[in-house]
């Protein structure tokens, strides 16, 4: 009987099966892609100034605007403490992201402060004819001191969410976990 015969040969089949297998019991590459990502993407949202679902972060209160020493068209930035300190661990099949300062939390949820009374010395420059400055000083910087009380008070901290990924941010995500998984079943990863 005349006829084909086709012969398959599975072998390249199941090694790159396996690499594939392989790289997801190992997931820590893929993690560490991911976590530089999300550094990525969260040092542009400080930089626009936005939470992750493109709303821009509550504008500083007067106050603390005319009050600010630097950066005084940012929020959320002072030093660029917390945006210096966002940071990636592998914990196991875990990625954590964020940030070890306690602060971080408030500024994400929002929430109040409630400080206790406390007493204080404070620093003022004194003039030749004796006349007291209305400014702080510091204390290096000052020839005259008081010390003051200062009863309890409540700071009310808005959200200004800036931890969290958008839809887009997901994309961007989900493209490199496809592009990891394309290149471990070609065996390049």
């Amino acid at each position: 009987m005349a006829g084909v015969t086709l012969t398959f040969e599975y072998r390249d089949v199941l090694a790159s099966l396996d690499a594939g297998i392989a790289a997801l019991q190992q997931p820590s590459a893929l993690q560490r892609d991911i976590g530089e990502l999300l550094l990525i993407i969260h040092q542009a949202r400080f930089k626009a100034q936005i939470a992750p679902d493109g709303t821009p972060w509550q504008a500083l209160s007067p106050g603390y605007a005319r009050s600010k020493r630097k950066n005084q068209d940012k929020v959320l930035t002072l030093d660029g403490f917390l945006r210096g300190t966002l940071r990636y661990q592998l914990d196991g099949d875990d990625l954590l992201f964020g940030t070890d300062r306690p602060y971080g939390a408030i500024h994400q949820f929002g929430g109040d402060i409630k400080r206790q009374a406390r007493q204080s010395t404070v620093y003022f420059r004194q003039d030749a004819a004796g006349q007291i400055g209305r400014q702080f000083v510091r204390k290096s910087k000052s020839n005259f001191a008081q010390d003051v009380k200062m009863g309890p008070y409540t700071i009310t901290m808005p959200a200004r969410p800036w931890l969290g990924v958008s839809p887009q941010d997901d994309a961007r995500i989900l493209a490199r976990v496809q592009a990891f998984l394309r290149d471990s079943l070609a065996g390049s990863a």
